[in-house]
């Protein structure tokens, strides 16, 4: 606890500094004036007794600046002086001063303001549990349908199930696609974002629902019209109502009953690019006609999985990879043509990919204009200093 102690009493000494140089120049005097004393009993005279008691005694000014930083905080003390220097100067050049001030608060602040979303987007992870652990699961297609080569994209409807049955690399495989709803029945009537998920979804992003349930695999697959609400929806719509559990809301002129709500940092399908959010959730509820095998050509789903413990990328590519040659082998005669080659990528990957470039160009550009701004700011210091070099 000495380091204690002796911090206190240094930053006590800060505030009574004019009293605490006074007593050190009584001091410094009264050691002064007894070796005068001295001196002159051994028959100096007084003007020799005084430089020889000085001369012994040695600097006075230095003894003191010794025992200030001893004492004090002189990094504060450093400081304060440099902060009331400043003050001055501004004082002095106050449209210097403000030049000065805005052009480095507008460096800072773009710079600043980009890296937050740079943070937010790049390299926050995805709020949900074990995020490293979600990858997407999905097709690049050639012969009939075109695909975006090299990135994993959408899949068909029966892939969806082919997908999740016969993959052994995934704890959990869930698949999901947007749709767009007319909401009424709570508010005002509106044309809303939702998305269609398939239950296991939830229990692969490791969230749990705020208020009440998500949906279960029975209501999938009776078709169940049931809805859980994002938590904007809720708040906005039902003003954070706490009875919102059993309500009921019409989703194109189609009556729902509401059996949860998520968390307020639940987002998903998560798209950087997008302005619109999901404000809903449905079950999937595949029908006959989506399971067909005429459907094998229409890529408009996505898949999300949960790696097992132990489960590297490349295992659950080749995995993947497996139940892809397996769907080839049953494609329909018409369909004989197309190839797709099974892709599983980091989610948070796939979730930035497209924003990515953007933003890295944008925090560039902004971290140019603060280099520009340093710049001019140094030229306008140089510019200072040499009008100013006679009186320095």
């Amino acid at each position: 606890m000495d380091w204690m102690r002796t911090l206190l009493s240094r930053i006590r000494s800060v505030f009574r500094s004019p009293q605490l140089d006074a007593d050190l120049d009584e001091e410094l005097k009264a050691h002064i004036d007894l070796a005068i004393a001295e001196n002159l009993q051994q028959g100096m005279t007084a003007e020799k007794a005084r430089t020889v008691a000085l001369r012994a005694f040695g600097g006075v000014t230095q003894i003191r600046e010794a025992y200030r930083v001893q004492r004090g905080l002189p990094w504060f003390q450093t400081a304060a002086q440099n902060i009331r220097i400043a003050i001055r100067q501004l004082r002095r050049s106050p449209g210097f001063a403000i030049t000065a001030i805005l052009t480095l608060a507008f460096g800072i602040g773009a710079t600043t303001a980009i890296f937050s979303v740079v943070d937010g987007v790049l390299l926050r992870p995805l709020p949900f549990a074990n995020p490293s652990r979600l990858v997407t699961l999905g097709d690049t297609v050639s012969g009939g349908h075109m695909g975006e080569n090299g990135d994993p994209g959408w899949v068909t409807a029966p892939e969806v199930v082919t997908y999740r049955r016969d993959t052994r690399s995934f704890e959990s495989l869930g698949g999901y696609t947007s749709v767009s709803y007319e909401l009424s029945g709570v508010g005002q009537p509106a044309q809303i974002d939702a998305a269609r998920m398939t239950p296991s979804l939830f229990s692969v992003l490791g969230v749990a629902p705020l208020m009440g349930r998500v949906f279960t695999p029975e209501e999938d697959t009776q078709k169940a019209q049931v809805v859980v609400l994002s938590y904007a929806t809720w708040k906005g719509r039902y003003n954070a109502n706490p009875h919102v559990i059993g309500t009921k809301i019409d989703l194109n002129q189609t009556p729902y009953i509401v059996v949860g709500v998520m968390p307020r940092n639940f987002e998903f399908p998560i798209d950087a690019g997008r302005l619109n959010r999901c404000e809903l959730w449905v079950p999937m509820s595949f029908g006959a006609g989506e399971l067909s095998p005429e459907q094998e050509g229409n890529w408009d789903y996505l898949l999300v999985g949960r790696l097992k413990p132990g489960v590297t990328m490349a295992q659950a590519q080749d995995d993947a990879q497996r139940v892809a040659a397996q769907i080839m082998r049953n494609y329909p005669p018409d369909l004989s043509t197309i190839r797709i080659r099974s892709v599983v990528y980091p989610l948070h990957q796939i979730t930035v990919m497209q924003t990515r470039p953007l933003l890295q160009m944008l925090f560039l550009a902004v971290a140019v204009v603060l280099l520009i701004a340093c710049a001019n700011l140094a030229g306008l210091l140089l510019v200072r200093a040499i009008r100013r070099q006679r009186e320095t």
